[in-house]
């Protein structure tokens, strides 16, 4: 069955933990016709980031020095990149204020706003956080295939490769990160994360719907994954990296030197 593709413009749009009023319109109007509803968010946890709301400090990980995730269901920071933990601070480590606010969405908080949202449809969410008990994935994945659930959230490993029949609409929650990425490979990802969960809408007889909430709807990448499809943007992407001299038209070494104490 044919999957049709399309971006919501959010701009000057409220959003509930990153869902625009549009986009909760248009899974209301799928669900109410007895079918599921995917929403793709590649940020695990609460929020990406606990911030001091007096002086703007963020808690970060002092062992790499990476932006501490919030993990509010377990109550503790978690460090994405080295894997350390801590429990969530009641003040500020810079000004001493008790006024500390997550920044941004993670797959948690959306869970927790959809049940607010639609308190008459169950939601589940696969992530690593909550699929690390052996045979928990396979439980999960069996009950949305019965339809115990209508709604399922989900960061890359609910992307790939699995059929569900009764999902008619799969939408991108947050697409602007990868735009305007310092990693020249990020648009590629972006690409590559698009087919992929498109690929989860309209695999049996009922049509696909594929939406992408962006500030950005005129960005190149956005409209030619949209109008022409995953080929054309390759070929505009290899020209790009040849002239910028840019893999696989180049070769990048990364040299690292660690030592166990610091230097005087």
């Amino acid at each position: 069955m044919k999957t049709q593709n399309g971006v919501l413009d959010i701009r000057g749009l409220y959003l509930e933990a990153g869902l625009s009023a549009p986009l909760i319109a248009e899974m209301r109007k799928h669900l109410s016709q007895g079918n599921q509803v995917m929403l793709f968010l590649n940020r695990r946890g609460y929020s990406p980031a606990l911030m001091c709301h007096e002086c703007g400090w963020l808690a970060e990980c002092k062992r790499c020095d990476a932006y501490y995730t919030l993990h509010q269901s377990s109550n503790e920071l978690r460090c994405h990149h080295c894997g350390s933990q801590r429990p969530i601070p009641h003040q500020c480590e810079s000004c001493g204020s008790t006024q500390l606010i997550s920044v941004g969405v993670g797959t948690e908080q959306l869970e927790a706003q959809l049940s607010t949202l639609f308190p008459e449809y169950k939601t589940i969410r696969i992530d690593r956080d909550n699929t690390r008990r052996k045979g928990s994935l396979e439980a999960y994945l069996n009950a949305i295939h019965n339809k115990e659930y209508q709604i399922l959230i989900g960061t890359q490993m609910l992307a790939k490769g699995h059929h569900f029949p009764d999902v008619t609409l799969v939408a991108l929650v947050d697409v602007d990160s990868a735009l305007f990425s310092n990693d020249f490979r990020a648009p590629e990802r972006l690409a590559q994360l698009f087919i992929q969960v498109a690929g989860r809408a309209g695999r049996a007889s009922k049509p696909g719907y594929v939406l992408l909430q962006t500030h950005h709807p005129e960005h190149a990448l956005l409209q030619s994954l949209i109008r022409k499809g995953y080929d054309t943007f390759a070929a505009d992407a290899l020209k790009e990296r040849q002239q910028a001299h840019l893999p696989p038209y180049s070769y990048f070494a990364l040299l690292r030197l660690k030592r166990t104490r610091a230097t005087k």
